[in-house]
């Protein structure tokens, strides 16, 4: 009895003890657990804030985008419209211009209307849904018999293709961009063909009239090119050299002046000279072609009274003069190429005037009575940019019309 005692004591104890050892396991499991998770639970809301943070900075981003990217198809949306209207006008401007419309241009300016009006629904629409296409119109009635007679009826207009079916709005902003870009393009390629088709040309410049024109001085010529008008010849005149007063600019007098009521005797104190070149033996760029002797050297003008002569252009009506060149730009027609001339640098102040290349002189007119004097322009290196242009060269010009 004793035996058996003891040995269930063994057993209790020993169950009893692995008990104990299974509920302090369980519940160190259970503290462990729990202090885990009030780690994870601490963590979590540091992790989600960061997250949230990051998602909402970019859609911040995406938000500030799609209003810039709303406001420049806008944008684009009113570039487009302006530029459908301006060919809508060249249409309708050259469909005036024809004298006789056909069917086929008709039916092309009504397309170019219907797509003005297509785009503009497009631009309204928004992003609710497009418009269904139209059936095309039918083609207008034949002209009147002979007697006051019907003609035979017209031929239909060419049917017009169904429209595409309207989509949702909500396909985004390009497919607005993808529509109207392709009425643009259908309504460009409408005036092109129709302008081809119908044969219309550009309006033709204005002509010259007789009463326009451009007048330009011939300076060093008596003659005007073939194509122009010689108004009148003349010689040169100017103040004198050495006065510091009256006028500076050179004059193409007429050999031959008209009187108005005169005085004798020296009363106003302003006085006109002739004009004489100075060419110096070292200083002679000239042609020789028009001399009275072409054989005489360039310096045979020295002394010589200079001529003129007032040249007008009945289909061109401007002109300048381009000093440093020879020739005239693109467009341009050149009407005389020559020399820079003007009066000395010590003299009184006096216009810079093209001298012809191949000049004449008045051969009465040779002796050295001075008045306005005419030197051949040199170039001076320091603001001018050399060595594009050069030390003391003597400098070029042309007149040019348009």
């Amino acid at each position: 009895m004793k035996m058996e005692s003891k040995e269930k004591m063994y057993l209790f104890s020993t169950a009893f003890f692995a008990v104990v050892v299974a509920i302090i396991s369980l519940v160190c499991t259970m503290v462990l657990f729990v202090e885990l998770q009030k780690q994870n639970r601490g963590s979590m809301p540091i992790l989600e804030n960061d997250e949230f943070l990051k998602v909402r900075n970019e859609l911040s981003t995406v938000q500030d985008e799609f209003f810039k990217m709303k406001e420049n198809f806008l944008n684009e949306i009113k570039e487009l419209n302006i530029r459908i209207g301006t060919l809508e006008t060249e249409a309708l401007h050259w469909t005036n211009k024809a004298n006789n419309m056909d069917i086929n241009e008709e039916y092309n300016v009504t397309r170019i209307i219907r797509g003005k009006r297509e785009a503009t629904a497009a631009v309204q629409a928004g992003n609710i849904y497009g418009r269904d296409g139209r059936d095309g119109r039918m083609g207008p009635s034949g002209p009147p018999g002979p007697q006051g007679k019907s003609g035979p009826q017209g031929p239909p207009g060419p049917q017009g293709l169904a429209g595409r079916d309207g989509r949702d709005g909500n396909s985004g902003q390009s497919q607005w961009a993808n529509d109207i870009s392709r009425l643009l393009e259908q309504l460009h390629h409408d005036v092109t063909n129709k302008s081809r088709s119908s044969g219309i040309q550009s309006p033709p410049g204005q002509p010259g009239h007789s009463n326009g024109g451009a007048v330009y001085v011939r300076w060093g010529r008596t003659t005007c090119p073939d194509t122009t008008e010689n108004v009148y010849s003349g010689i040169m005149g100017k103040s004198h050299y050495t006065h510091t007063g009256s006028g500076g600019n050179y004059l193409c007098l007429p050999r031959e002046p008209e009187w108005g009521k005169t005085t004798a005797g020296e009363q106003s104190g302003a006085f006109i000279y002739g004009v004489e070149y100075q060419v110096s033996n070292s200083n002679n760029p000239f042609l020789t072609d028009n001399f009275p002797d072409p054989t005489k050297p360039a310096t045979w003008l020295h002394n010589h009274d200079a001529v003129c002569a007032v040249c007008r252009v009945p289909d061109r009506s401007s002109h300048f003069m381009l000093p440093a060149m020879k020739t005239c730009p693109d467009s341009w027609t050149k009407e005389y190429n020559g020399y820079l001339m003007s009066q000395h640098y010590t003299h009184q102040h006096s216009e810079f005037i093209c001298i012809d290349e191949a000049p004449e002189a008045d051969a009465a007119g040779h002796e050295d009575k001075d008045g306005g004097l005419l030197y051949v322009v040199e170039a001076k290196c320091g603001s001018l940019p050399c060595p594009s242009y050069q030390h003391h060269m003597e400098l070029t010009c042309a007149v040019c019309t348009k």
